[in-house]
């Protein structure tokens, strides 16, 4: 009975912080690739958009009343995370496809949808 007890436990409770250690460490490595996936996700995404605006024809290609190239910036838009960048890239495709719209305002709108979509862009670097 002259031994103390606090010894002993010392190897117990080690055992026992290494058992959690070792539980916790994949969720928090999980984690970070998890984070990691979504922003490069979302990287492409503002991408493809950006990359929609390359050619000059696409004004002439956006205004069109079947556009491809307007159903794929609403495709796209759909899967920004973003709100606001989402709500721009609507926005621009609203705007092209109304018959009263007029250069000013698409353009208008157009750089609005650069602005926010490249935000996201460089915010995902």
């Amino acid at each position: 009975m002259d031994q103390p007890v606090v010894p002993a436990l010392i190897p117990a409770v080690m055992a026992l912080v290494g058992l959690i250690a070792g539980l916790v460490a994949p969720m928090i490595a999980g984690s970070g690739e998890s984070r990691r996936r979504r922003r490069e996700d979302q990287r492409a995404r503002c991408d493809e958009i950006l990359g929609l605006f390359e050619d000059i024809s696409v004004y002439r290609a956006l205004t069109e009343s079947e556009s491809a190239v307007r159903r794929r910036l609403v495709l796209s838009a759909a899967r920004l995370k973003d709100q606001a960048a989402r709500e721009a890239c609507l926005s621009l495709a609203n705007a092209v496809a109304r018959s009263d719209a007029n250069e000013e305002d698409i353009l208008r709108q157009w750089t609005v949808m650069i602005r926010e979509v490249s935000r996201v862009y460089r915010s995902h670097l």
